[in-house]
């Protein structure tokens, strides 16, 4: 297996700490597409929501589906972090994506992949930002970034005027703007797209794509025409991890693979193996295991296991202490049957 370096793997737990503020970001309030930015870890500013619609029911609600975060080192250099599926209607996008659908200059894609990464769209934070739990009155506003034109210019844009607008002016155009890319589970697939469109008008750079248990996103031509723009890709692998082996045919992963194995450090069950949690606790064992995975915390409901896993790992009742005592008495010499029936 091969592992990455000390350094590449403290960069990949910032990265997937980003991915996991948006998780959290998304739980805290599911209904609301501005929901409230959380902490993010290394003391990275938050910029933008980034906001996805179902393709398929398409006259649904705008979803919270990740966020744009600066980075505390550099003013120009920007985090797309991209989480994956949390609900029904989000799997079944994800399912129909094992048919292939052409990517204009990349080959073919997964179709759900694809119809899901169009209708993303960035939401730009165009007031003070608050601590979390302030009153709704007090959290940030948005502004659609959709004038400035794909998903890719409106990244950019949004990198952009963020930097015009925490910078002395003309300081940002002195310098290219950079944004680092990272995703878990289907945002690992939008995360990859995103990067092969915005290699096509290169309004930002792009330092380094890192997914967590990205699935297959396209054929053999997007493979290797991905491969050919020479970013720097980790692609980390949990290797019991159902999700990285889909979809199957006509697929192919891009390139580079740096393989992780769980083993019986978590339940054997595949949300435990596809947890982020995991992912961040191989690449860091200081990071802890999701609660419904850690073997020591398996009987805890946050966050709950499916009930048939539950059953599995419920221990056996055992007999309760009688309640009370009974006390007969009798004269010497007289036989007593006593019945007891269990159950």
């Amino acid at each position: 297996m091969t592992h990455l370096n000390p350094t590449q793997t403290a960069q990949a737990v910032t990265l997937g700490q980003l991915v996991n503020a948006a998780y959290t970001m998304y739980d805290n309030d599911p209904n609301n597409p501005l929901p409230a930015p959380v902490q993010l870890p290394g003391n990275y500013g938050f910029v933008a929501w980034v906001q996805m619609r179902d393709f398929i029911f398409n006259y649904g609600n705008w979803t919270c589906y990740g966020l744009l975060a600066r980075s505390p080192s550099n003013a120009n250099d920007y985090v797309l972090a991209i989480r994956g599926t949390s609900n029904w209607t989000e799997w079944w996008d994800d399912l129909v994506s094992m048919g292939l659908t052409p990517m204009p200059g990349f080959g073919e894609v997964g179709y759900g992949f694809y119809n899901i990464y169009q209708t993303l769209r960035v939401v730009y934070a165009v007031i003070p930002l608050t601590p979390p739990g302030a009153s709704a009155a007090a959290r940030p506003a948005g502004e659609s970034m959709e004038s400035a034109g794909t998903f890719a210019d409106q990244v950019a844009a949004a990198a952009q005027r963020h930097a015009r607008e925490s910078q002395p002016p003309g300081a940002a155009a002195a310098a290219k703007m950079s944004v680092t890319v990272t995703g878990h589970s289907l945002g690992s697939a939008l995360a990859t797209l995103y990067v092969a469109q915005n290699s096509q008008t290169k309004k930002v750079e792009t330092p380094l794509l890192s997914t967590l248990a990205s699935p297959r996103v396209g054929d053999y031509d997007f493979k290797t025409i991905f491969n050919g723009l020479g970013i720097q890709s980790w692609r980390i692998v949990n290797e019991p991890d159902l999700i990285p082996n889909t979809p199957y045919f006509g697929f192919w992963h891009i390139a580079t693979e740096y393989e992780y194995d769980s083993g019986w450090s978590t339940i054997p069950w595949p949300e435990c193996w596809h947890s982020i949690y995991t992912y961040l606790h191989l690449l860091d064992p200081s990071q802890p295991l999701s609660t419904g995975c850690a073997w020591s915390t398996a009987k805890k409901a946050a966050p709950p296991l499916p009930a048939n896993v539950r059953r599995m790992l419920r221990a056996p009742a055992l007999p309760s202490a009688a309640e009370k005592e009974i006390a007969i008495a009798a004269p010497a010499g007289t036989t007593i049957n006593v019945t007891i029936k269990v159950g």
